[in-house]
């Protein structure tokens, strides 16, 4: 993936003249920088921010770096469809349809946690339960899990991180192996303007201190995919919100087998069952915190 683009290369991708794109520079719709020769360059995070919000209808994804967008018509597709198609895409190995079908949306302006907690969810979902009758059933979900993990780290790749944004961290506990509900956890939070840390599978509860200390987060998510592990975790879990509290950050917990930890009460603690939920708590906590300038000038005003 480039990391820039000319104006020329855009007007290409979006099948527009580069006046147009020049003029949307100008009036401050796309931000560019300037080469030592002057020349305007588009970064490659500007120019997805730019084409997801703006609904402007990419002619040659392969320009942007999503090349598989344009063979798969997803905008024709009911939800159900869409759904549907995942799940054959991924069960016949098909990464390049998969791809599209993923990437498609996200480009087309869709939010990430629709994405995630529909099609992408819901297939591997399905996947997750051919153990039971076929003898491949493994196999087929371990190589879905790699293909969708592609798919994400691609959109992960092309987002903006701000490293003065609020902090996040997060991954799952030990005993749980599962890589794609954190990662997909780790996108959506630095799709709304967080930076993110994603700790990834099997991570101690010492090592999510340990990061806390480190990054001073405002919001700490762990992903529970494995209802043993989840048991294992709850008497830990109220003593970690406590902890969380005294560093002003919020624990979110999440997963599949999150209903084993439903009824864990603590003020700082939030259940969630879905990517939509953790997008809102995380774009309402982003809401409460003072403007940047504001938190610098009062950080200044309270120092010695």
């Amino acid at each position: 993936m480039k990391q820039y683009l000319s104006p020329k290369e855009l007007a290409e991708a979006l099948a527009v003249s580069e006046s147009s794109v020049k003029r949307w520079a100008d009036e401050g719709q796309i931000a560019v920088t300037r080469t030592g020769g002057g020349h305007r360059r588009i970064a490659m995070e500007e120019v997805v921010r730019f084409v997801r919000r703006s609904n402007a209808s990419v002619s040659r994804p392969e320009i942007l770096g999503f090349e598989e967008a344009g063979h798969v018509p997803w905008q024709h597709l009911s939800e159900q469809e869409l759904e549907a198609q995942v799940y054959e895409a991924l069960v016949q190995g098909r990464s390049a349809k998969a791809f599209g079908l993923i990437h498609g949306p996200f480009l087309g302006g869709r939010p990430l946690a629709w994405i995630f907690d529909g099609p992408v969810r819901s297939a591997m979902h399905r996947l997750g339960e051919l153990w039971r009758h076929q003898d491949d059933g493994i196999l087929l979900e371990h190589r879905a899990t790699d293909i969708c993990v592609q798919a994400v780290m691609r959109i992960r790749l092309s987002l903006p991180v701000d490293s003065q944004a609020p902090a996040s961290v997060g991954g799952s506990g030990p005993g749980d192996p599962y890589l794609l509900p954190t990662l997909m956890a780790a996108t959506v939070l630095r799709d709304i303007g967080m930076n993110d840390t994603n700790l990834g599978p099997h991570t101690p509860l010492a090592v999510f201190r340990e990061a806390v200390e480190r990054f001073h987060p405002r919001l700490v998510w762990l992903s529970v995919s494995v209802e043993d592990a989840a048991e294992a975790l709850r008497p830990e879990l109220v003593k970690l919100s406590e902890d969380l509290s005294a560093h002003r950050a919020s624990l979110v917990i999440g997963g599949q087998a999150v209903g084993k930890l439903a009824d864990l009460r603590h003020p700082n603690l939030t259940i969630g069952h879905s990517m939509a939920e953790l997008s809102t708590f995380a774009r309402g906590l982003l809401a409460s915190m003072p403007p940047r300038h504001e938190s610098s000038a009062q950080g200044r005003k309270e120092s010695p």
